[in-house]
């Protein structure tokens, strides 16, 4: 299976992404950090440099996919000026034009926020 998994090098997406390299998927990675590149690469998977506000660059990205893992990345949580439902839906949303867009039928999203706001039982994606 083709899959996207975004969340970089994290606590979890680094560990989902050698797993499934080593069973034999073919993995890109979403990262916002160009020298994180080598670091995807040495797992066996491919890297794809861009940001999650970009809806172009996540469609692209998820077109062909079989699946995608999403998940919001950490912010600044001590900006006072930090709009964090913002920040969430926003990229929610973004996430929601790229897989309608790149007709993924499979998503395992993380949530801690937004849960109870439908999308995952609109769309029939499983929450972590």
């Amino acid at each position: 299976m083709k899959i996207i998994v975004t969340g970089s090098l994290g606590h979890i997406s680094k560990p989902l992404t050698q797993e499934l390299v080593q069973k034999g998927h073919s993995v890109t990675v979403i990262s916002s950090h160009i020298d994180r590149k080598k670091e995807i690469e040495d797992l066996g998977a491919t890297a794809a440099i861009g940001s999650l506000e970009d809806v172009d660059f996540l469609t692209a990205t998820f077109t062909g996919a079989d699946a995608v893992y999403t998940m919001v990345p950490p912010n600044n949580y001590f900006d006072p000026n930090l709009d964090l439902f913002a920040y969430y839906l926003r990229l929610g949303k973004n996430y929601r034009q790229a897989i309608e867009a790149a007709n993924v039928k499979r998503v395992v999203n993380l949530s801690t926020i937004g849960g109870p706001l439908g999308f995952a039982n609109r769309y029939r994606i499983s929450s972590c």
